[in-house]
């Protein structure tokens, strides 16, 4: 009985310690990032008519940007990308909503499992990309996608497809 005990008391510190070492190595590796969010929404707070962060996520495409969902101090939607060097905001009215962009996607492939659908910036111009994987006619292996549509009307720009070689 004793031995027993001392076996689950030694699982249960090891599982204790191993979930701090876990949980320590996450918040270093995730806090540049982190940083890098945080420091976004306050220029953004600073420079924009946001007032509040709903929602704060990456793009990379030519530049990265840190693209902010949120609303100004009427409640309206509103996007902002901070770039190294500059700030964009757009109200959501201006352009298509992003249900619209993945109803694109699922329109042109039923099919399709829409992973995510984020704001962005292509050409200097904001854009929807929808990220979705689907399994395409003939094969038997899913592939994954990005679309990407005008932010303004919704209009299809271009297909990525990924692949692994």
């Amino acid at each position: 009985m004793r031995k027993r005990w001392k076996w689950s008391l030694s699982a249960a510190a090891i599982l204790i310690v191993a979930a701090v070492g876990f949980n320590w190595l996450y918040r270093a590796v995730s806090a540049d990032e982190w940083n890098v969010q945080r420091e976004a929404v306050i220029s953004a707070y600073e420079k924009t008519v946001l007032t509040k962060a709903v929602k704060v996520e990456r793009f990379i495409s030519d530049k990265s940007y840190t693209v902010i969902t949120g609303e100004n101090k009427l409640g309206q939607p509103v996007y902002v990308w901070v770039g190294e060097n500059e700030i964009r905001t757009e109200m959501a009215a201006s352009g298509i909503p992003m249900s619209e962009a993945a109803a694109k996607v699922t329109a042109k492939h039923p099919s399709a499992t829409i992973l995510r659908a984020t704001p962005g910036i292509m050409n200097d111009k904001p854009v929807w990309e929808v990220f979705y994987k689907l399994t395409p006619e003939g094969q038997d292996r899913e592939q994954h996608f990005y679309d990407y549509y005008q932010f303004q009307d919704g209009a299809w720009i271009d297909t990525w497809r990924l692949s692994i070689q």
